[in-house]
């Protein structure tokens, strides 16, 4: 009698209950786009410091650097990499009109704003022909400066609203004929100088001011006596303090030199 054979194995039946594995999606956070980095230039450290800490605070910004000169700033910006520099116009040696000359020439891509105690009449139009993207008086306040910076960052030119009604006026005014003021022909620095004098300053004053010898301060004063026609350290006073007083009516420094 043969043996019978044995059942073949059945596979053994899946546990219904038994959890089946769900492939987890992996969330990924959105990467915050990365802050701007804005460089700073001012001779006065607590200015730069409250700067910096203002900036610091503001969302998507950030303090890359400062320095106290223009020598200095020029060094430091080429580490740091800055999307923007601030800078005051009166600094040790060189001013902040010839760091923007030489920025514009160097990294002509690199914004520059610039935010200053100086009159906007008398600096604003001279910083935007150097190259500054913007220009702000400081007595406009910590808001507003920021708002500059957001506007330049944008690729906009900043400037206050009385500035920009007087630059478009002078582009849509007809100018007469021989209105062009000399002043307008002084270098910055001389035109550093002019202002100062303006302001009742004497030649070891000013040349603190400007970090400057004497002997170069005297010798901006005799370049602004010859281009602005004047014969004598009196009239040049007197030229410098009605300057000072306003912005001037075109041509006048000539014609009343010649009175």
């Amino acid at each position: 009698m043969k043996p019978k054979p044995s059942p073949r194995a059945r596979p053994a039946a899946k546990d219904k209950t038994a959890a089946t594995a769900v492939p987890v999606a992996t969330v990924t956070k959105s990467k915050e786009p990365p802050r701007k980095r804005i460089f700073l230039v001012d001779d006065h450290p607590m200015m730069r410091d409250g700067m910096g800490r203002l900036i610091d605070s503001e969302p998507g910004f950030m303090c890359c650097g400062g320095a106290k000169s223009a020598e200095e700033a020029i060094s430091e910006i080429s580490r740091c990499k800055p999307d923007l520099v601030v800078t005051d116009i009166t600094l040790p040696n060189r001013s902040g009109l010839e760091l923007i000359k030489d920025l514009a020439a160097s990294n002509p891509e690199l914004p520059v704003f610039v935010y200053s105690m100086h009159d906007e009449n008398f600096y604003a139009e001279r910083a935007l022909r150097a190259g500054a993207r913007g220009y702000l008086m400081k007595e406009a306040g910590s808001e507003k400066m920021l708002e500059a910076i957001r506007q330049i960052l944008a690729g906009e030119v900043s400037v206050s609203p009385a500035m920009a009604s007087k630059i478009l006026k002078g582009f849509s005014a007809p100018q007469p004929r021989g209105s062009h003021s000399p002043v307008h022909s002084l270098t910055d620095r001389e035109f550093d100088v002019f202002q100062l004098i303006g302001q009742g300053k004497s030649t070891k004053e000013i040349a603190a001011k400007l970090h400057l010898s004497h002997k170069t301060v005297a010798v901006h004063r005799g370049h602004i006596k010859e281009k602005l026609g004047l014969t004598s350290s009196s009239e040049l006073v007197h030229q410098a303090i009605r300057w000072a007083e306003g912005p001037r009516s075109t041509g006048e420094v000539a014609n009343s030199a010649n009175q």
